[in-house]
């Protein structure tokens, strides 16, 4: 089974994002990390296909984290939660290191299709080998 990791400064985002992936029926073990370290941690130990990283973090920011999360594990994806204007992002973001971005306001409408998009690209994947 396909891993998401959810890591989210805010307990109670990070929590209703795993609610929203577990009531919308994701194929995925879901993984929380509360910041950027634990993160990378995770991520190196359980190989998540996709990480949803917020942007905003203590300590490390969701940048840099996301950057070491694709140094260590270059096939997963890693899709950068904002509750900023997305304009302002953009130009934050390493296209290299982040698959896609999505506002948190927007989040009921986008997560769930750019997920399963991924995870069936995965799996078609994995497939073929």
């Amino acid at each position: 089974m396909s891993t998401i990791l959810i890591v989210e400064g805010h307990k109670d985002f990070r929590q209703a994002v795993r609610r929203f992936l577990e009531a919308s029926h994701v194929k995925a073990d879901l993984l929380e990390a509360s910041c950027a370290e634990e993160g990378i941690l995770l991520a190196k130990r359980h190989k998540p296909e996709i990480v949803l990283m917020d942007i905003w973090l203590r300590g490390i920011n969701g940048m840099e984290a996301a950057t070491q999360i694709k140094a260590s594990v270059p096939e997963c994806s890693i899709i950068l939660l904002t509750m900023f204007d997305l304009k302002d992002v953009q130009p934050m973001v390493n296209r290299e290191v982040i698959k896609e971005f999505i506002s948190k306001s927007d989040l009921c409408d986008k997560l769930v299709p750019s997920v399963n998009k991924i995870l069936n690209a995965v799996l078609k994947h994995s497939l073929r080998e």
